[in-house]
């Protein structure tokens, strides 16, 4: 097993993205009830009732979602809790560098930008690299101690 060269976990914890998704979901809950008081079938409260629960679930994911960065001599791994794990062999890659993306049009995974799949939970600095015909970039908090940690390995 490589020793672990640069080691990162993120997560969503912008206050002002918690007042987002607690306004929703009373927002959501108020919806619900309203229509419940209205309803005669008992077949439209349930899906009413369900469609709330699914809304709730969906804005309260927020909490659980993390972006975990693991780097290693010989490989690259992420793992975007609960969505996606992925890994890439340093020997694949043609170009890998530690810079400032800009903005991507938003947080979490981010598919057909302009500097490939962005995943990221905040700001706009992380590992931009190609294998083949994609590029990837992999959003960090620590930017300097990345570019240091595995300054030998860019391409």
């Amino acid at each position: 097993m490589n020793n672990i060269l640069f080691q990162e976990e993120q997560k969503f914890n912008q206050w002002w993205l918690y007042l987002i998704v607690i306004g929703t979901i009373a927002i959501i809950i108020a919806c619900a009830i309203a229509a419940v008081q209205s309803m005669e079938s008992q077949i439209e409260v349930i899906a009413v009732v369900a469609s709330c629960i699914l809304g709730i679930i969906f804005m309260s994911s927020i909490w659980i979602m993390k972006l975990k960065t693991s780097i290693t001599e010989e490989k690259i791994h992420i793992h975007y809790y609960p969505f996606v794990k992925r890994e890439w062999f340093w020997s694949d890659l043609k170009t890998a560098e530690v810079l400032d993306y800009g903005f991507v049009g938003g947080w979490g995974i981010r598919i057909w930008t302009g500097m490939g799949t962005v995943y990221n939970v905040r700001g706009s600095k992380g590992l931009h690299f190609k294998t083949g015909d994609k590029e990837y970039v992999i959003g960090t908090q620590k930017e300097e101690e990345l570019r240091s940690s595995i300054a030998h390995l860019l391409k």
